[in-house]
């Protein structure tokens, strides 16, 4: 977590800077920023979201929150067309999001638990160029590894993974600062929707026929780098 505030912190002024010479035209580049050809990158993200756990006859838990890291690599592709740009990205991250509850009604002991272990997101983006900076909208597709656990006293402990596909939107900036370089800011919501675990249970445990429905907001900050010969 300290690796990822300290990332955090240093893009962050990096996005600064790109800032103070967007605002003070002396201290611009001889040129703007030529943002076409493809593109890797890398990142590091908090995620933000809900989840619950619900039996087929209702739910098992309240909603509860579930937090976490992302940290991932990038691949992508931008067609500049004068102050207009089309991209799509890909894009993998290692995640460290969960959250944990008690049942509902239920003596202590009796706990749930989501965790995502990886994020991929496949995006179309559409954004606004001015000199070295770029604004834009983006959304596609996300897959995820969702892991559940439940802990039932005289039952024990029951795991189960699933991978999920949902869909993705958000906004990001992101300014192209030495020469391959940019640096970005974007936030993403991403909807997994409801799936079933547990379905049919463990002997001695609750199902999750009725869903575990998980939502994420997704905080990132990325360094990207063109091909050679791409600028």
């Amino acid at each position: 977590m300290k690796a990822m505030i300290s990332g955090c912190v240093a893009l962050a002024a990096l996005a600064a800077s790109g800032a103070a010479q967007a605002a003070d035209p002396s201290m611009r580049g001889p040129a703007p920023y030529d943002w076409n050809g493809p593109y890797f990158g890398m990142s590091i993200a908090v995620g933000l979201g809900q989840s619950r756990h619900s039996a087929a006859a209702g739910d098992l838990t309240p909603s509860f929150d579930v937090t976490g890291g992302l940290y991932g690599l990038a691949l992508g592709y931008n067609w500049q067309a004068g102050k207009l740009l089309y991209g799509i990205e890909t894009d993998f991250s290692v995640a460290t999001v969960r959250g944990t509850s008690g049942y509902l009604g239920a003596p202590a002991g009796f706990t749930a638990e989501t965790s995502e272990r990886w994020l991929a997101t496949y995006r179309g983006r559409i954004g606004y160029v001015r000199d070295s900076w770029m604004f834009y909208l983006t959304g596609g597709g996300a897959t995820a590894d969702w892991k559940i656990i439940a802990t039932e006293p005289g039952a024990g402990i029951a795991t189960e993974s699933r991978t999920r596909w949902g869909w993705t939107a958000g906004v990001g900036v992101e300014a192209g600062r030495v020469h391959s370089f940019t640096v970005k800011a974007e936030y993403l919501f991403v909807d997994f929707s409801n799936v079933g675990y547990f379905n049919p249970p463990s002997p001695g445990f609750i199902n999750r026929a009725g869903g575990v429905p998980v939502y994420e907001h997704v905080f990132r900050l990325g360094l990207n780098h063109k091909f050679p010969g791409a600028y």
